[in-house]
């Protein structure tokens, strides 16, 4: 039991401290037990000084309280507040559950493991026990001031924190509001682990250890998952300082976010000298779990803006679309300036030690946008967006992914299933391509795309007029 113990708070140890966080904030009870123990000190102090010092016998008799008005007033007090954190929370959590089915289920998670929510509840189910410790406990005729006076403070307290609370509540439940939490929430992941957990490591020059990448599959040694469930941390920095000890090189088969099958090679690794490796020391390196987790999946942060956009498609809000398009944008921007998008890590002394599943800035447009394309490949409105929001990052000072851009956005234009299209609609869709054709370099393909896309209008005289409008190569128009 003891061992056990002592290897669960090694483990909390060694995560970092927004990775405890988020652990802590998890739990609900968490908090809640923290200021009811904080009350509970608070009712030993005031028993103590009114019941065994006798402290309102020594104070004037305008600011102290009888027994039975004291009495009466925790009384009240019990039952209000349990009234209102009953009352409070069953109403959020109805709402909250409407505005989930309504964008996506797992905003309710975020809302929860909010620091104003977590500890309105706890300054409720604090200012509660209190109140009804002191209502127990109180069976001395004598004159009261502490605990009355306590229980009062603790009563505005849990008023002013209501107040809060619902201004809290109607200030989250803006969309605007919300999706700048995720992209924040998302930005965070981001820096944490593609800046500081791997930029360091990271190989710039990936043919600089051509030579050390493993060959056929039939000289490695494979760690099987013990257990099916969703890859949910790795330790990185810990896997490549072990792979430098043992001098091998390691491979993971599974990246942040995907489920792990039992039974399946979790890790690969290739040894360089015949020694005896601890297996399990790698196998403790990578936490898996029943739930996807937000420490280190861009992959699921991310998703969750692009549920609530595709939710809003569906609703007919595309304001909201538009803006959640535009917040992945601005995610997207950041990534892009973050990262080497290279699968090789390497220690210290410049030796290739871990190989992972890498995605590149393609996957994370694909990510990104690609589902929110497809609820909108009907709608030439939210299709011009999209294009937008990719002319937008084409246009980032030092962005070196424009192929990726220009390939997503002739992919998402091409994807386009409208037969008829008003000129107008048209003209903004072909002039948003031409810029990002014009910004990525891909001018030749914008003919090409645009070209094909114009020959096949039906109507001659919108054909002509927009064949007027637009730059087009007219060596390649047939």
């Amino acid at each position: 039991m003891f061992d056990k113990l002592f290897r669960l708070l090694k483990e909390h140890n060694k995560k970092t401290p927004r990775e405890k966080k988020l652990k802590f904030y998890a739990n609900l009870w968490a908090t809640p037990i923290i200021y009811t123990i904080a009350a509970i000190f608070l009712f030993v102090l005031a028993v103590l000084a009114d019941l065994q010092m006798n402290a309102g016998a020594h104070l004037p008799s305008a600011i102290t309280v009888e027994f039975k008005l004291t009495q009466t007033i925790l009384s009240t007090l019990t039952a209000g507040i349990l009234s209102m954190t009953t009352f409070t929370f069953y109403g959020v959590l109805a709402a909250l559950t409407t505005f989930s089915v309504q964008f996506s289920p797992r905003i309710l998670k975020n809302f929860m493991m909010n620091s104003v929510t977590q500890r309105t509840l706890g300054i409720f189910i604090g200012s509660f026990h209190y109140v009804l410790l002191c209502l127990l406990f109180i069976s001395k005729e004598t004159s009261f001031f502490f605990i009355p006076i306590i229980a009062t403070i603790l009563t505005m307290t849990s008023m002013v924190t209501f107040i809060v609370f619902i201004n809290h509540i109607v200030t989250w439940l803006q969309v605007s509001n919300m999706t700048d939490d995720m992209k924040e929430e998302s930005a965070i992941i981001a820096e944490n682990l593609l800046v500081e957990e791997m930029d360091s490591y990271r190989i710039e020059n990936p043919n600089s250890i051509k030579h050390q990448v493993p060959g056929a599959d039939w000289e490695s040694h494979s760690i099987m998952v013990e257990k099916s469930g969703y890859v949910q941390t790795i330790d990185f920095i810990s896997l490549i300082k072990q792979a430098e000890k043992d001098d091998i090189v390691v491979q993971l088969e599974y990246k942040v976010g995907n489920y792990a099958f039992q039974s399946t090679p979790l890790i690969k690794y290739w040894k360089k000298k015949q020694n005896s490796i601890d297996e399990s020391k790698y196998w403790a390196m990578v936490e898996i779990g029943r739930n996807q987790s937000e420490v280190q999946d861009i992959e699921y942060s991310l998703n969750k803006l692009v549920e609530i956009a595709i939710r809003a498609i569906g609703d007919n809000d595309p304001k909201t679309a538009t803006r959640t398009a535009y917040q992945i944008g601005d995610l997207l921007i950041d990534i892009s300036s973050m990262a080497l998008f290279t699968p090789y890590l390497a220690d210290d002394k410049g030796d290739l030690r871990l190989i992972i599943h890498n995605l590149v800035f393609r996957d994370y447009i694909y990510i990104g946008l690609a589902s929110i394309r497809h609820y909108a490949r009907k709608n030439v409105i939210l299709t011009v967006e999209i294009l937008k929001v990719l002319n937008a990052v084409a246009k980032v000072e030092e962005m070196n992914h424009k192929d990726a851009i220009w390939e997503f956005a002739e992919y998402t234009t091409r994807s386009l299933e409208v037969d008829f299209i008003h000129s107008l609609d048209r003209e903004k869709l072909y002039y948003t391509l031409y810029s990002i054709a014009e910004t990525t370099g891909y001018l030749d393909k914008y003919d090409k795309l645009v070209n094909r896309m114009v020959l096949r209008i039906e109507d001659d005289e919108d054909r002509d007029e927009l064949m007027r409008k637009f730059p087009l190569d007219r060596e390649n128009k047939n």
